[in-house]
């Protein structure tokens, strides 16, 4: 159903938690222990079903494997415990990992590496895709300080589109990950319910403060959700559209050669830091990059 409706990857299975089914350990004990030979068998044991289903459906290549969420640097043997048995036992099946460590072993048995975009290292990054692997590009609650980049409800719904200028303007990112878009926890007193319109009008009774990490007062709204519950299905939000945007900015800037969009991208955002937020030049930027892609095609 998900490959029908225009899914291109599929996420069998969080490694981690296959090897240790049921653990409420913290998250230092969980990504950082040693694992035990039966833990990575019971890991494959878990994949194996899901491994034959999914070349049964004609979608192995679509799949992914994940594991080791933000772990620390510390976690490097674990990393290699359970990615590397499954590529001894898959080699194509491309691994997945988020890790925001100071030094990558290009060596490590991870195809994808998923750093918070603030945190890119132009030498580091070059390294890991000189190895033939990939680099992605994440942000979730954070970063959270007012003058980086984020898609919190609050915020100019420009830096939503902002993001994805930054990732085009380096090359060699080829994937963002979020963690989530229909977290829709709600305040202690009262259950998360259908949107529904007041007097139908354009207001609605949907409360939009987010309670996810942490049930006594809002913090962060719209960190983890970007669809709203609607009577007839999920309703995308105004940040949702802004993503589809940018995202359609990038694969216009992906077609200009390297220096030429980075150049573009670099009049509305330098870093994570140094942006401008203002609509008219992304519009009249837009228009250059468009007219040089049209120019470049005509000959």
């Amino acid at each position: 159903i998900l490959a029908s409706q225009g899914a291109q990857w599929m996420n069998l299975i969080e490694l981690n938690f296959a090897a240790n089914p049921g653990t409420t350990i913290s998250r230092d004990e969980k990504y950082c222990r040693n694992y035990t030979e039966r833990q990575i068998s019971r890991m494959i044991e878990v994949l194996v079903p899901r491994v034959a289903q999914m070349e049964k459906l004609g979608l192995f290549n679509r799949s992914y494997v994940s594991g080791f969420d933000e772990s620390p640097a510390a976690c490097e043997n674990g990393v290699r415990q359970l990615f590397g048995a499954i590529k001894s036992k898959w080699p194509s099946l491309r691994t997945v990992a988020v890790l925001n460590w100071d030094h990558m072993p290009t060596d490590l048995p991870v195809d994808v590496w998923v750093q918070i975009y603030y945190l890119y290292d132009a030498s580091r990054a070059e390294a890991w895709l000189k190895a033939g692997k990939e680099q992605w590009w994440y942000h979730s609650i954070g970063p959270g300080g007012s003058k980086q980049l984020n898609t919190f409800i609050e915020r100019p719904l420009i830096e939503t589109r902002l993001l994805f200028w930054l990732a085009a303007g380096n090359f060699g990112v080829s994937g963002w990950l979020y963690y989530g878009v229909d977290i829709w926890r709600g305040p202690p007193c009262c259950a998360r319910t259908v949107i529904k319109r007041i007097n139908n009008t354009a207001k609605t009774d949907w409360d939009p403060a987010n309670y996810v990490w942490g049930p006594k007062k809002p913090f962060a709204n719209g960190d983890g959700y970007f669809l709203y519950p609607g009577p007839e299905g999920p309703l995308p939000s105004v940040r949702l559209h802004n993503i589809c945007d940018g995202l359609e900015d990038v694969e216009l800037l992906r077609m200009l050669p390297e220096d030429k969009a980075r150049n573009l991208v670099r009049q509305l955002v330098r870093s994570s830091t140094d942006f401008t937020k203002n609509p008219a030049l992304m519009e009249s930027t837009r228009r250059s990059a468009a007219e040089a892609v049209t120019a470049m095609l005509a000959g």
